[in-house]
């Protein structure tokens, strides 16, 4: 296996694996399960986040030998998703369908939170079905965190047993964010080292 920048042939690859992934996802997925086909949707919508952190950010993949395993996407400090991309996001609403009044509770409590100090998002990282209990998302994490450097890292954790993971890496939990749906998104964050020596 081995961990590369993404190239823009992966970026269909990508969303497509976050749309698949993240469907299922017992936060994000969750708010969205009454939209008209989510998994769809979340591709569609996460291909405009990947597009645009391709040219602002940076994507892993893992692969092996040519087959596609999973991605990272990651921003540097000080980056934020830019509003083009949001306005961008707008045709999307229409196929929101009942998920909507969900989503914009979902979207109310995300614009709560503010971290303010700098540090390196990871703004997704997702792993194929096929590829799962192979260290793949452990290797997305650990090459992310080696670019890091001494630079602090944040990301939200939509479940435990991620946490536990991120934990495992020296990030912490700084606190909840309590969406709509029924589990909590935990805001972590790896301190800088030069905070720490």
């Amino acid at each position: 296996m081995i961990i590369r920048p993404a190239i823009r042939a992966d970026l269909d690859a990508v969303a497509s694996n976050l749309g698949t992934v993240f469907v299922a996802d017992p936060s994000l997925g969750w708010v969205l399960r009454k939209a008209d086909d989510p998994e769809s949707l979340l591709a569609d919508f996460y291909r405009l986040i990947i597009d645009s952190a391709f040219e602002r950010g940076i994507i892993d993949v893992a692969e092996d030998e040519g087959d596609f395993l999973g991605s990272a996407v990651w921003t540097a400090p000080g980056q934020e998703v830019p509003a083009s991309v949001l306005r961008k996001a707008l045709p999307l609403v229409r196929r929101l369908g009942k998920a909507a009044p969900t989503l914009l509770r979902y979207l109310r409590a995300y614009s709560a939170v503010k971290i303010p100090f700098p540090a390196w998002h990871l703004e997704v990282i997702a792993v194929t079905e096929r590829a799962r209990g192979r260290g793949v998302g452990s290797a997305l994490l650990d090459a992310g965190l080696e670019r890091c450097g001494d630079e602090a890292a944040r990301l939200e954790a939509t479940s435990t047993r991620a946490a536990k993971l991120y934990a495992s890496r020296g990030f912490v939990p700084l606190g909840e964010v309590k969406t709509p749906a029924p589990v909590p998104e935990i805001i972590m964050w790896k301190p800088s080292s030069t905070l720490l020596a």
